[in-house]
């Protein structure tokens, strides 16, 4: 059984909202925009969490969540919780167009086959988590390995008293160890792993960068072999820009929580295997997401000069993020991401018509500089071209092709002089970049 969309009226601070699905599905968003209230919805028809009636976002109208599942005997169905206020919760199946409402045991005992589990971020939340784990893989055979393992987990969390760093360290040898002997797991759990379903609050907590990273790794791992995972994270390590159709993001407009997700395909060809080669040069461009800007620069250069300049005029924003693209025939890619998720951005590039250049080498600067003005969505997205790249404008001179050594040092060298002054072109063009 796999969920496929979830859709949410009247709930917390949610007025109506859909989610599509993947086998990972990442939320991301600033704090108390809505997040928690998603888990907390899913966790809600789950049958892991009972309704209050502070849930109603407006007492006089019902709560409804419902799930669209696909199911290999049913094909694709849809699940309803309805919920009026001071009422029991009412349960309705949606099946070929025929919609019939469930008795409580019906729900409990032959609808929903997914074994929900919560991974959550209080004291006690990595020894629930296994509990819940223990009782659904426990087999005919009591003492199979896998029973086994988690029991002596679970005892060693009971007889110690261990903070959450520790605990996680518990959890993440359990995973690691089911990734490691994933044969032994597939060939005895009878098909459980397509019905677990893992919501994970914040997974980087207490982890190191790197074993923050080797946790997504394991994460994405565990989707691939039949686990379907909903993860709440504040880290730019669980987001990955090769899994974009994973990206949920929530944001809070005019007090009503939205969500803005890309489920179709965004690059093709060439495309595909330079975004990817550009992901491996610098894993970190996930923090994209998490800005209320995004400044596309070609390389590490532009990067550094930006960042220094701007601070030293005052107006340097920590909740940007200067993202380095590699070359300028990539950022058009990065426009096209931002585009689907309507992140505010402005895009810098050198417009690169040097006086050495071959008329050859500026038309072809041309069409690049021309594919980064086309692809940007002015409704939130904007661009900055150097005349000829930034050396030329912090010189304010013409550059020979031979003084394009070492560049990253020697502009930081010469921009951190204490007599250089900013000419008023590239102040200006800064001023833009950081407004």
């Amino acid at each position: 059984m796999e969920i496929k969309r979830l859709s949410i009226k009247n709930w917390q601070n949610i007025t109506y909202l859909n989610i599509e699905f993947e086998k990972l599905l990442i939320l991301i968003g600033e704090s108390n925009k809505g997040k928690t209230s998603i888990l907390k919805s899913l966790s809600a028809i789950l049958g892991k969490y009972e309704i209050q009636n502070s849930d109603f976002k407006n007492e006089n109208m019902d709560i409804e969540i419902k799930i669209k599942y696909f199911e290999k005997t049913l094909g694709f169905c849809t699940f309803k919780l309805l919920k009026k206020l001071g009422e029991d919760s009412r349960y309705f199946i949606l099946n070929h167009g025929k919609e019939k409402e469930l008795r409580l045991d019906e729900v409990k005992n032959k609808l929903l086959t997914i074994n929900g589990i919560i991974i959550t971020s209080k004291d006690v939340g990595v020894y629930d988590a296994l509990c819940q784990i223990r009782d659904i893989f426990i087999l005919e055979n009591n003492e199979s390995k896998i029973v086994k393992e988690l029991e002596s987990k679970i005892q060693y969390l009971k007889d110690n008293f261990l903070s959450q760093s520790l605990q996680r360290k518990v959890l993440f040898s359990f995973l690691k160890n089911i990734l490691d002997d994933i044969e032994y797991y597939k060939n005895n759990l009878n098909g459980k792993l397509d019905n677990l379903f893992l919501i994970f609050e914040e997974p980087e907590l207490h982890l190191s960068p790197q074993r923050s990273r080797e946790m997504y790794s394991l994460l994405i791992k565990l989707s691939e072999i039949g686990v379907q995972i909903v993860m709440e994270t504040h880290s730019s390590y669980f987001v990955g820009l090769k899994q974009y159709k994973s990206i949920c993001l929530i944001k809070k407009i005019k007090n009503d929580i939205k969500v803005y997700q890309y489920t179709g395909k965004l690059l093709n060809g060439d495309e595909i295997k330079n975004f990817n080669m550009n992901y491996w040069i610098n894993p970190d461009r996930g923090e994209m997401f998490f800005a209320k800007k995004v400044i596309l620069v070609e390389g590490q250069t532009d990067k550094i000069v930006l960042g220094y300049l701007s601070k030293k005029l005052g107006i340097f924003k920590y909740d940007y993020s200067i993202l380095e693209c590699g070359s300028k025939s990539i950022i058009p890619q990065f426009i096209k991401l931002l585009n689907a998720f309507k992140l505010p951005y402005i895009a810098i590039y050198d417009k690169d018509n040097h006086f050495w250049r071959t008329e050859l080498e500026i038309e072809n600067s041309n069409l690049k500089n021309h594919s980064i003005q086309k692809s940007i969505n002015y409704d939130f997205g904007d661009f900055v071209e150097f005349d000829n790249d930034i050396e030329e404008e912090l010189y304010s001179e013409k550059r020979e092709r031979k003084n394009y050594k070492n560049k990253p040092f020697n502009a930081l060298k010469t921009v951190s002089e204490e007599n250089y002054i900013i000419p008023a072109q590239l102040e200006k063009k800064i001023r833009k970049i950081f407004s």
